[in-house]
């Protein structure tokens, strides 16, 4: 080796300890695995993951690591970077950044590390969050300064603190030339002997024998890969065996039951039916333990590949280079596999949130086929297909680079994105594939709202026209202002100032999504004009029911079902703590899910009563409505508030669509969905209650330290302002957009169709027949018309025989 000494370190990858020891050596002969170093103070080596240790090959008494103050100057020159570095992270670096300052100055970072560090560690946090370089620069350069006049307590609170901010930069992998990873080094380094030198005491740690054991009661198993695979085929086997036998029961014929009387061969068929259930169970239970002892005894034989022990560098500790040289790639190996699981489980978990969001898709389906009238059916369905069809295609090609497409090199304008056009340069370090098709299944969802609106009457042109370009242009737009780390509204704004210090909480989407949704149908169904027979002469509102109650119930709860990904799915990734212990990200999702299921609910039920004091009867539609309001509602806070303030948000957006409703009647706007009402009104409702009720502790895990939580919760005017200021654009932009698109296709004759097509019905004047076939028409002798549902009329004192019955 060139150098005097070579350093190893040891860290547990499981349970990292608290406290460090550094000795010194004389001999690098005496270290033995299994017995104590010295007699004063015991230190074991029996398990290499458990303890911390150095070796050197030099008698000189100097301490094995630098000391402290050397290393927080490494730290200093690490953070010696370019002007602009931090402002052009991607955004998911970003996020990264901004939970290394959180880490760093997160708790009473005051009492904990002194008056001085602690208000130096407040602002280079502050400065991080801002994507301040030289600020950053300047502040770090301070550390080495501070450190002389430290005490123990204060030393070991930074040390904590370095290392935990360090993990964050480590987690943000090798972007650009390495630079994260060189602080990541430096501060985990730098955190680690501020933490050994605090410690009076040396952390004994005894050796343990490890084995893996099953327990069930008193009984005890130790469990092998051999073992493990032995059981999978018993496990195999009985699951044929069960198979067969139930197999065999199903088979059995009912005739072969012949018993004295009927209770008896009703006790014999509910034997039978229990019988089957326990084998069929018992089949699925065995497969499924099969193919869990299979992998666990896979996971053991891999750990075991990656394991270190004693005897393995037994032969290698002479030499220290050799050993250097075997832990570390050991340790590679290991630091690979788990950011390799990492990214798996948070593609996977994207995946399949955008599964789920996607499967509203057939519930929009369903709900419109549902609201409209039979004779509409096919042609509302058929919109559903080519809003995911023709939004698929106009979102990979202009949508998904207009909303998300920031450059590493040079950054998209705040107001539309300009790379990644056709999915150009993916995947990338900062986002995969998923991220593409979790957003596509967003955009389609606001296309799908506002197809509602302009149901029954719009011609199909009209309906590949307008989703193109929402989906491609009008949406993309809105999610770059409040999504993207360019938008000029967004919270990880990377560069520039953040709008009133706050910046647009809209988490998963009441503006972005509903709003832009729902005022698009407002204006389509406002310059179409009402349904043929909707209001009487008089303005009298006449209620033109949708044909299928059941189809409206079963679409409610596909749309609830997908919600669970359209809500917690908005956190992109799951395997993330906040700071170590059992909470972390994937707690914060399961909050997210519950605000959800709380809003909704809460709307449905008071929609249900509400409704029923209203009209004086309970109403399955309504309800279903009030329920999609409150998830609309929702939807915007859904991370960040308590879940007794998502029963808040349910009650009022029921009134909110109550009310609407009302209005919507009296100016003779008709909207057969009421997706203007439900998504536009409910989601702007939504965004104004994120800026009342927002907790501050949630609003910084997710956004980072130092924003300002709602208005109601302490947080001042900053964060509703900004949530005010999100309603107005929205509302002016598809505005804006939408409303002259639409005039134009009136104006062109390619928006509504004919009053006579209108009344016919869309399915047969269009589509060429109906959804429903009542009876069979196998030889066409009824083609077109024989489908149509008819009207029975009551029968007359003398019929004629050649008579027709009526539509």
């Amino acid at each position: 080796m060139a150098s005097a000494s070579a350093s190893l370190r040891f860290w547990s990858s499981i349970a990292p300890i608290s406290h460090y020891y550094t000795h010194q050596l004389a001999s690098l002969t005496s270290l033995k695995f299994g017995t104590p170093i010295s007699s004063t103070n015991t230190i074991y080596l029996s398990k290499p993951l458990a303890v911390r240790f150095a070796l050197t090959e030099s008698d000189s008494p100097k301490s094995i690591e630098p000391d402290p103050q050397t290393l927080l100057q490494q730290i200093a020159d690490s953070f010696d970077l370019p002007p602009d570095y931090f402002s052009q992270l991607p955004r998911d670096l970003r996020l990264d950044l901004n939970d290394a300052a959180f880490d760093l100055s997160s708790g009473p970072v005051l009492d904990e590390c002194g008056q001085e560090l602690g208000e130096t560690l407040l602002n280079l946090s502050r400065a991080w969050e801002l994507a301040d370089t030289s600020t950053s620069h300047s502040l770090v350069k301070k550390l080495p300064l501070i450190e002389a006049k430290l005490t123990g307590s204060s030393k070991s609170a930074l040390g904590k603190r370095l290392i935990s901010a360090g993990r964050r930069f480590q987690s943000m992998g090798q972007y650009g030339q390495g630079e994260p990873q060189q602080i990541s080094k430096a501060m985990i380094a730098a955190g680690r002997a501020l933490s050994a030198t605090s410690t009076s005491a040396v952390t004994v740690e005894q050796p343990k024998d490890e084995t893996r054991m099953l327990k069930f009661g008193e009984l005890q198993v130790e469990i092998t890969p051999d073992k493990a695979n032995i059981g999978a085929a018993i496990g195999i086997v009985f699951g044929i065996l069960s198979w067969e036998i139930a197999q065999g029961i199903q088979n059995a014929p009912d005739s072969s039951l012949q018993y004295a009387n009927d209770n008896a061969l009703l006790l014999a068929k509910s034997l039978k039916g229990a019988l089957l259930s326990l084998f069929y169970f018992s089949t699925f239970l065995s497969a499924f333990t099969s193919v869990g002892l299979v992998l666990l005894g896979i996971h053991w034989i891999v750990m075991a590949s990656l394991s270190c022990s004693p005897n393995d560098l037994a032969p290698l500790i002479n030499q220290s280079t050799a050993a250097a040289t075997y832990l570390c790639a050991q340790f590679d190996a290991i630091s690979k596999k788990l950011v390799e699981t990492t990214y798996a489980v948070d593609n996977t978990y994207l995946l399949f949130s955008a599964y789920l969001v996607f499967a509203m898709q057939l519930g929009f389906a369903m709900l419109c086929a549902g609201s409209v009238r039979a004779k509409n059916t096919m042609n509302i369905m058929l919109t559903n297909v080519l809003d995911a069809a023709a939004g698929g295609l106009s979102y990979y090609l202009f949508g998904f680079a207009f909303a998300f497409g920031t450059g590493t090199g040079t950054p998209s304008s705040g107001f539309i994105g300009k790379h990644s056009f056709a999915l150009r340069d993916y995947p990338s370090p900062s986002a995969d594939y998923s991220f593409f098709l979790y957003h596509w299944a967003f955009a389609i969802a606001a296309a799908g709202i506002a197809s509602g609106s302009i149901a029954e009457r719009t011609q199909f042109v009209a309906y590949l026209i307008y989703s193109s370009f929402l989906t491609g242009f009008v949406y993309p737009v809105v999610s770059h202002w409040f999504w993207s780390s360019d938008g000029w509204a967004s919270p990880t704004l990377s560069h520039g100032t953040v709008l009133f210090r706050s910046g647009v909480i809209d988490f998963a989407g009441s503006g972005v999504v509903h709003m832009v949704g729902g005022i698009a149908g407002l204006w389509g169904a406002f310059i179409e004009g009402p349904r043929v027979g909707r209001f009487d002469r008089t303005g009298r509102s006449v209620a033109l029911r949708g044909h299928s109650a059941s189809l409206v119930v079963l679409g409610s709860f596909l749309l609830w079902f997908g919600w669970y990904g359209f809500n917690p799915g908005s956190f992109i990734t799951i395997a993330k703590g906040y700071g170590g212990g059992y909470y972390g990200q994937w707690s914060a999702i399961g909050r997210t899910a519950v605000t959800t299921t709380l809003a909704g609910s809460t709307a449905a039920l008071t929609t249900l009563f509400s409704k029923r004091l209203l009209v004086g009867h309970w109403n399955v539609i309504d309800v279903c409505n009030g329920l999609l309001g409150g998830f609309a509602a929702i939807t915007s806070g859904c991370a960040v508030v308590e879940p007794w303030a998502a029963i808040v948000c349910g009650f009022v957006a029921a009134w909110v669509l109550i009310g609407l409703n009302k209005v919507a009647a009296k100016v003779e706007y008709d909207d057969p969905l009421e997706a203007a009402q439900l998504h536009g009104g409910c989601g702007a409702w939504g965004v104004l209650f994120t800026g009342l009720f927002a907790k501050g502790e949630y609003v910084e895990e997710i956004y980072g330290v130092g924003r300002p939580c709602g208005a109601l919760m302490g947080g001042g005017w900053r964060l509703l302002a900004a949530q005010v200021v999100q309603i107005l654009v929205v509302c002016g932009w598809v505005t804006a957009t939408m409303a002259p698109l639409f005039y134009g296709l009136h104006k062109m004759n390619l928006l509504r169709i004919s009053r006579e097509d209108e009344t016919a019905g869309m399915d047969l004047t269009r589509h060429g027949g109906f959804a429903y076939a009542y009876h069979d028409d196998e030889d066409g002798s009824s083609a077109g018309v024989g489908l149509m549902m008819r009207k029975i009329e009551p029968a007359s004192s003398s019929p004629s025989p050649t008579a027709q019955p009526q539509v």
